[in-house]
C-alpha cells in the first residue's frame, strides 16, 4: 500500500515538470481563486463589520476583546468554512462538469491510448489548484474580515487597532485557518474529480455529475469541520 501510494504520489508531482500540466494548474486557480479574490475580500470585509457591531454594540465588549473574538473565529471557523464553502458551489461543479464532458466525448479515452497518465494530467493539478484556490481565498476574506473589524470599531481613525492586530492575532490560529482551507480544498477536489470522472457515456449525465460534486464536497466540508473540532 505505501510502495503504491508512493508510487502514484511521485508519478502525479513528475507531471509539474510538464509545461501543459503547470497550464492546467495556472488556469484552475486562476478561474477559481483570482476571478473570487474581490470577492471572497468583501464578503469578508461585511462579515467581520457585522460581527464586531455585535459584540460591541449589543453585548458590550471593549474594542480589543471585540477584535480578539472577530480574529478568533475568522481563523478558527468563519474564513476557512466560508471560503471553501462558495469554493465548492463555484469550482467543484464546473471541474466535474468538464471532465464528465471529456469522459462521454471519448477525449479521457484518447488520452489513456496515448499512454498519458489522467491522474498527472487531469486529476492532480485541479486537486492542487482548488487546494491551492482555497487557502489564498481564505487568506483573502479573514485579511478583509480583520480590516471590516477595524473599520467598524474604530472607524477612520483605525491605526490603533491595525498595531494591536499583532497582538491580538496568534500565530497557531494563523496556521489553523490556512491548513483547514487547505484540507477542505484538497477534499473538495478530489471528490469534485471522482464525481465528473466516473459517469456513464450520457449527455444525461452531466448536471448529475456537478450536483454529485458539490453534495458531496459540502458533505466532506463540514465533517472535516468536525474532525477538525475534535483535533484542536
Amino acid at each position: 500500500m505505501k510502495r503504491w501510494l508512493r508510487h502514484y504520489l511521485l508519478r502525479a508531482f513528475s507531471g509539474f515538470a510538464r509545461a501543459p500540466v503547470r497550464r492546467v494548474y495556472l488556469k484552475q486557480v486562476y478561474f477559481t481563486a483570482n476571478e473570487a479574490a474581490w470577492l471572497m475580500f468583501f464578503i469578508g470585509f461585511a462579515l467581520g463589520g457585522i460581527v464586531v457591531a455585535q459584540l460591541h454594540g449589543q453585548y458590550g465588549q471593549s474594542r480589543d476583546a471585540a477584535m480578539r473574538l472577530l480574529g478568533s473565529l475568522t481563523f478558527t471557523e468563519l474564513a476557512p468554512l466560508l471560503t471553501v464553502l462558495i469554493v465548492m458551489a463555484r469550482s467543484a461543479s464546473a471541474i466535474a462538469i468538464e471532465l464528465a464532458t471529456m469522459r462521454i466525448n471519448g477525449e479521457v479515452r484518447e488520452l489513456e491510448r496515448m499512454d498519458i497518465a489522467v491522474s498527472s494530467y487531469l486529476i492532480f493539478p485541479r486537486v492542487m489548484g482548488m487546494m491551492s484556490s482555497a487557502v489564498l481565498l481564505t487568506a483573502c476574506m479573514a485579511l478583509g474580515a480583520m480590516l471590516g473589524g477595524v473599520l467598524m470599531i474604530a472607524g477612520w481613525d483605525a491605526s490603533y487597532q491595525v498595531l494591536a492586530l499583532e497582538r491580538i492575532l496568534k500565530m497557531e490560529e494563523v496556521l489553523l485557518c490556512l491548513a483547514k482551507a487547505a484540507s477542505f480544498g484538497l477534499a473538495g477536489g478530489i471528490l469534485a474529480c471522482q464525481a465528473g470522472l466516473n459517469v456513464q457515456l450520457s449527455a444525461t449525465e452531466i448536471p448529475r455529475a456537478a450536483s454529485r460534486a458539490v453534495m458531496r464536497g459540502l458533505f466532506a466540508l463540514f465533517a472535516l469541520d468536525l474532525c477538525w473540532a475534535f483535533l484542536v
